[in-house]
Order: C-alpha cells, then structure tokens, then sequence
C-alpha cells in the first residue's frame, strides 16, 4: 500500500497556496502545484484532489492520505462538508475514491508531517522569489 503525505503552504498577500504531496510505494515521488486566490484550507483541499491525480496517474490502488488538516478528516469521514466551498472538493474525492481498490485518509500532528510541511513551504517561498 502506498503512502502519501500531503500539506499546503499559503502566503495572505498576495494570496498564493503551494500543495506538497509526497507519494511512497516502490520509490519516492515529490508533487508540488501552486493555487491562487485560495485560503489555506481551500489549499489543503485542492492538494488532497492533487494527490489523488498524480496517485491515479501512477497507477496506485490502494493508498492512505495522511493530512494535518482536520476539517478534510472530519469531511471525509461525514460526508458532510458545512463550507460550500469544500462541497465541490468532497464530490469530487468520493469520485476518484472509486478508482482505488482501497483508499483511507488519516490525521496526523504536523510534527509527523514534516517533509511535506516543508516542501510546500520551500517550494511556495520559490515561487514568491521568482
């Protein structure tokens, strides 16, 4: 079963969110993608959708997510998102939740998330000193 560790870094102004994903299985693969105009729990939505595209595109089938963010958790494991935002995010998990075999998504400290706390946060200081 592969690994996938995910989190978003995002600067208020101007409003730019990087998502990290971090996928293990055989090997070790970094995905990063920057988001406009987007607060950092949208961020951390769009990089859970994020991690399931490049999963899918490697071909995974059975995964678990490990996110620090608690409202993705609990909107998972309710099926229920109160922020409309958040709603179109959870149609579309439960989508791509049908091309897994088996697919969990886990909280975790942000003391266990590091690496991807840390690429977000690189790769998003890169792209506001470009």
């Amino acid at each position: 079963m592969a690994t996938v560790h995910i989190d978003a870094a995002t600067r208020q102004n101007p409003h730019i969110s990087v998502g990290a994903v971090i996928i293990k299985d055989e090997t070790t693969h970094e995905f990063t993608s920057v988001f406009h105009h987007i607060d950092n729990n949208e961020a951390e939505w769009a990089t859970l959708i994020f991690a399931l595209e490049k999963s899918i595109e490697l071909n995974i089938k059975q995964a678990i997510i490990y996110t620090d963010s608690q409202i993705v958790v609990d909107s998972i494991e309710k099926r229920f998102a109160k922020d409309p935002r958040f709603k179109q995010y959870l149609t579309t998990y439960v989508n791509y939740e049908t091309k897994f075999d088996l697919l969990l998504v886990s909280f975790i400290t942000r003391e266990h998330n590091k690496h991807a706390d840390h690429l977000a946060k690189t790769e998003l200081y890169k792209y506001l000193n470009k």
